[in-house]
């Protein structure tokens, strides 16, 4: 066998090895998938007023207990995240609830819990509502958008 030959087939493999790691990184683990991705929003809807929703939410979303749509959501996020603060921590505010089948009709369920604060003029954000919600977020094109909402704790909201 060529000196050429052994050279190329190493380097190939090699490259094998690398670009097999990477594929295998960027799948990674679901829950840290999800736990980014929720950060991700999170900080979006604070930075934007969910001017990048669609990067998050599909736009076949549902509240089940409202009936309110992608639309809804999109409307309310623009109108009245000036004056909240999000306090979101993925690693303890994200409890997985299940996973259920494999590719892209993967769909996890989990609970999300945070802290929205409302900005008081002179005085430090006050606690408004501690937020829970059962997700549904479905794998779309390698990324998880939460597709449908359910027991939100709405009427523990505080009053402006």
């Amino acid at each position: 066998m060529r000196l050429s030959t052994v050279i190329w087939s190493v380097l190939g493999l090699i490259l094998i090895v690398i670009g097999g790691s990477r594929i295998m990184a960027g799948v990674g683990d679901r829950e840290k998938q999800v736990q980014r991705q929720m950060a991700a929003m999170a900080e979006s809807v604070m930075d934007t007023g969910g001017g990048d929703l669609g990067r998050y939410v599909s736009r076949k979303y549902m509240d089940e207990d409202t009936g309110l749509d992608y639309r809804d959501l999109r409307s309310a996020l623009r109108e009245g995240t000036e004056d909240l603060v999000l306090e979101f921590d993925p690693s303890t505010g994200i409890e997985f609830l299940s996973t259920d089948s494999e590719g892209d009709d993967a769909i996890c369920t989990i609970r999300l819990c945070c802290l929205l604060k409302k900005r008081v003029p002179g005085q430090a954000p006050q606690p408004y509502w501690d937020l829970e919600a059962v997700l549904d977020l479905r794998l779309l094109r390698g990324t998880w958008k939460v597709i449908r909402s359910r027991e939100v704790n709405h009427s523990a909201r505080g009053r402006a």
